[in-house]
């Protein structure tokens, strides 16, 4: 199906199409996960966002800056943690319903992907460009978390529709809502709003009405983010965390640093076939007179008027400046893949235009079948990354994620079947002492003391009562942690090691 004329994208979607795609979003959610619903909360969505929602459904949903405490809000906007603090107050803090917070999102950017893609170039694209976005290693398995990158993905999705749907109003509403999940929700605004402006300055019109119009719609989140700095600043002292502040200028960037955000978004797990064989037949298109019609808007042949709805070659820009803006920005700033999440749904919608979308004059079976072999290539390539060995402290970026779970579940079980003094203290690291000490992030069945190694050896004062050391066998405190159980005349009592995850020692007297 095309969609190549200048007002196809402008029609009504078939709202029976809407919500199609996004109840197919919905059980691809509940099915493509590396665990049940109900999994325990892994990593930050354990230290921070599941605590901090827990604190605000305990105190009245109290988010003000100054009291809501930093070591939960870490200085973000406190969209997410009010959501998730409304269904823990209604419903508990367990990971089932922690979990479910986030599902429509996740399936919010799956069917948003569909959508863009669909109201553009047609539904083969669309379907192409959400599938290989859900089957991503990466988005499959943080999509299943409590973390705010969820929502920003799909309301980046999202707002990108309503930018090629000329629904501005809902734009504002869109962006100031990404702002308020994470200052980094800025990103998607200012692309959008990049586009607007160069396209209109390329042509001439940049002094038009209906162009600073839709330009203040779109920057509606600049001032609705410097508000709550403002706020933050009243309330608990400071505009940004001193602590991002810090991670900022901690990172001596150089030149390599410049491809931080390109692997996960551009290569990875096969994206590289897509992206390349879909920017080789991008660049021809726009060389051939012959394009095809799929392809025209890339290359600006329809007449520019700033009335007109943006198109295909506005949306092309707007993902070059996000990508651009996350490339720039996290040159320099700490650095997770999964803080540029919000970049892939258009980079995949823009790749599989370019190889799905009408083939002109190559009416050929063999043309009609060499064009899905990079987006096939791609499927297969990242089905089989689902399951692949991480790094130690990157189990996040796909399902093997389950077996770190697995692992710690295997340790603390071991653990309650010979109870501790209830004065003893479990010496270890990082995440295992938060998962010790709060039983409704699905771990233990009761709160156990615990502390960091770190903290140890900063407290000059009297020693706790360590009765058990806890260490993983791959970190930068495995050594440490060895050396204190053998001052305290420990011996191993314990190995734990599921699949391919990070396996942990338990020490005891």
């Amino acid at each position: 199906m095309s969609r190549a004329t200048s007002k196809s994208h402008e029609s009504k979607l078939p709202r029976a199409e809407i919500w199609l795609a996004f109840g197919i979003a919905v059980i691809w959610a509940l099915l493509l996960r590396a665990g049940p619903l109900d999994l325990p909360y892994f990593w930050d969505e354990a230290d921070v966002y599941a605590p901090g929602a827990h604190w605000l459904a305990e105190n009245s949903l109290d988010f003000r800056p100054g009291v809501f405490p930093d070591d939960y809000s870490r200085g973000h906007p406190p969209l997410l943690y009010v959501m998730a603090g409304m269904a823990f107050r209604a419903f508990g803090p367990e990971p089932l319903i922690g979990h479910l917070v986030v599902l429509p999102f996740a399936a919010l950017a799956l069917a948003a992907t569909y959508l863009l893609g669909m109201c553009l170039w047609g539904r083969r694209t669309g379907l192409a460009a959400a599938t290989l976005l859900g089957i991503t290693p990466l988005f499959a398995s943080i999509s299943a978390m409590l973390l705010p990158e969820v929502a920003l993905t799909a309301l980046a999705a999202l707002a990108m529709l309503l930018f090629v749907r000329g629904r501005f109003i809902a734009l504002a509403f869109c962006g100031s809502a990404m702002v308020l999940l994470k200052e980094t929700g800025l990103f998607v605004p200012l692309a959008l709003a990049g586009a607007v402006g160069l396209e209109a300055l390329w042509h001439r019109q940049l002094l038009k009405a209906v162009v600073w119009k839709r330009l203040a719609l779109i920057l509606v989140p600049i001032p609705v983010l410097a508000g709550f700095f403002v706020w933050q600043k009243l309330g608990a002292g400071y505009f940004i965390f001193p602590h991002h502040q810090n991670l900022f200028w901690a990172r001596d960037a150089g030149f390599s640093d410049l491809l931080t955000v390109a692997p996960s978004t551009l290569i990875w797990h096969g994206r590289w076939l897509v992206v390349g064989a879909g920017g080789l037949l991008a660049l021809w298109a726009i060389r051939n007179k012959n394009l095809r019609p799929g392809l025209q808007g890339l290359r600006g042949t329809e007449p520019y008027s700033p009335d007109k709805t943006p198109g295909a070659t506005s949306l092309a820009l707007a993902v070059a400046l996000l990508f651009l803006g996350n490339t720039i920005f996290f040159t320099q700033m700490f650095w997770l893949h999964r803080y540029a999440l919000p970049v892939h749904p258009g980079i995949l919608v823009l790749g599989t235009a370019a190889l799905l979308s009408d083939t002109g004059k190559f009416k050929n079976k063999l043309w009609r079948f060499a064009r899905w072999v990079p987006v096939l290539g791609a499927l297969l390539w990242a089905a089989t990354g689902l399951k692949t060995a991480t790094a130690a402290n990157e189990a996040e970026l796909n399902f093997s994620y389950a077996d770190v779970i697995a692992t710690h579940l295997q340790a603390y079980r071991a653990m309650e079947q010979n109870p501790m003094n209830p004065e003893g203290v479990v010496l270890s690291s990082w995440p295992m002492t938060i998962e010790l000490r709060h039983p409704y992030l699905g771990y233990v069945s009761s709160s156990q003391k615990s502390v960091h190694i770190d903290q140890l050896r900063r407290d000059d004062g009297k020693q706790p009562a360590i009765e058990r050391v806890l260490l993983p066998l791959q970190s930068r405190h495995t050594a440490a942690l060895r050396a204190k159980a053998a001052a305290l005349g420990m011996r191993r009592q314990g190995r734990y090691q599921v699949g391919k995850a990070q396996a942990l020692e338990l020490m005891a007297p």
